[in-house]
């Protein structure tokens, strides 16, 4: 089972349980559990957090640790080709050079929550999941992060920085956004998210 995971996923690596039931399936789901439980047992595999396992690898400081970041990315933002999820509150801030806060919270928005505002605590961090206004995916996240951001942007603090608005412009020409992006998921929003992008006098650098 270790062989064939570590191929898979390689090592310090998430591995939730599904995707092991799913690469053992001609065992019986007791039958895996078994092997799961045998390989911690040899410390081949560790157990992050329920549901959650690893490859671990010994370094100079003893058994390598993951992340508490590495778990929600896989769980809730995009895993392979996959995307699902954004980052919201203060790291979409910094990530536009809005805050320069560290947050010691992870907030994400994602299609992987059913409530529309949930809090978890996740080995020692509190991580905020806020369900997704519409599906999210590779096709458009870039501008479902866009309207998300001027959701709930300090419209004032926008207008007496421009390198914020630099920051915006640049993700857009990088990202390619298009107007007929946004208009896709505009319904989605509140009023004031287009009332802010307008105000914000950006509406024109979208392609």
């Amino acid at each position: 089972m270790i062989e064939r995971l570590m191929i898979k996923y390689g090592v310090n690596n998430p591995i939730f349980t599904n995707e092991i039931l799913e690469e053992m399936k001609e065992y019986s789901r007791p039958r895996v559990f078994q092997l799961i439980k045998k390989a911690e047992q040899e410390k081949l595999l560790i157990k992050f957090s329920k549901g959650v396992y690893y490859i671990p690898t010994k370094t100079r400081f003893g058994t390598s640790i993951i992340s508490v970041e590495q778990v929600v990315a896989k769980k809730y933002i995009s895993n392979n080709d996959k995307v699902f999820g954004i980052y919201g509150g203060l790291q979409m801030k910094q990530n536009f050079m809005i805050s320069y806060q560290i947050p010691t919270t992870i907030e994400v928005i994602t299609n992987n929550e059913t409530t529309w505002v949930r809090k978890i605590r996740l080995r020692n961090r509190n991580v905020i999941l806020r369900k997704s206004r519409c599906l999210i995916s590779k096709d458009n996240v870039d501008a479902y992060t866009i309207l998300e951001l001027f959701t709930d942007l300090d419209m004032k603090k926008y207008k007496e920085d421009c390198s914020i608005k630099k920051e915006i412009v640049d993700f857009i020409k990088k990202k390619e956004i298009k107007s007929n992006d946004l208009f896709k998921l505009v319904s989605a929003f509140p009023s004031k998210t287009i009332k802010n992008i307008v105000d914000g006098g950006i509406l024109g650098e979208f392609a």
